[in-house]
């Protein structure tokens, strides 16, 4: 199996600042100086995505314009926050190379209160809501929704640590052969390396 270098540089589709350290942690280390640039780049999905194909979507979208945007990046990592319109909150990361490979992972999926939920399905943002109910400003920049339901317990980086070792999770154990997935097995039911 042709086995991927480690990664030089990873492109991050966002600037914010909880998004990105989320990367740099998990990327800083799996891969010792690895160099982490982060871009803001459009995720071609509502302001607020409602519904996980939706906060799917926009995190793919953010890793393909992330990665056109940084030249020479080996890999890209998009993530996207939403709603599901049952009431939880979504975070969606997803790792893109330049072979085209995608793996998209989720994070924590926690209820929201129902005054939030209403607010998101009537059209606000999750981030501009949770200022005006909560009184905190820049929540959406900083601890996020699940900062403020966990008390703390869980800070937003932390969350987006768990998308994205889970997107990252067929460049950091490659000889498991992800890619091969969509090849048909040998007849003898194995897969070769």
């Amino acid at each position: 199996m042709d086995e991927p270098a480690t990664p030089r540089r990873v492109a991050v589709g966002s600037t914010n600042p909880t998004k990105v350290e989320a990367v740099r942690r998990i990327a800083g280390a799996a891969w010792p100086g690895v160099e982490v640039i982060a871009r803001d780049v459009p995720s071609g999905v509502s302001v607020q995505p409602v519904g996980a194909a939706e906060t799917e979507a926009g995190a793919r979208q953010r890793a393909r314009h992330a990665l056109a945007a940084v030249p020479g990046a080996d890999l890209a990592v998009g993530l996207e926050g939403g709603v599901d319109p049952a009431g939880y909150l979504l975070s969606a990361a997803c790792a893109l190379d330049g072979r085209g490979r995608e793996n998209v992972a989720w994070s924590l999926r926690m209820p929201l209160p129902p005054e939030v939920v209403r607010g998101v399905l009537a059209g606000e943002e999750l981030g501009p809501l949770l200022e005006r109910l909560s009184g905190i400003e820049g929540i959406g920049r900083g601890p996020g929704a699940v900062g403020l339901f966990t008390r703390g317990l869980v800070d937003r980086t932390r969350l987006w640590e768990m998308a994205v070792a889970g997107a990252l999770a067929p460049w950091l154990t490659p000889q498991w052969g992800w890619f091969l997935r969509d090849e048909p097995a040998p007849a003898s039911g194995r897969r070769s390396t």
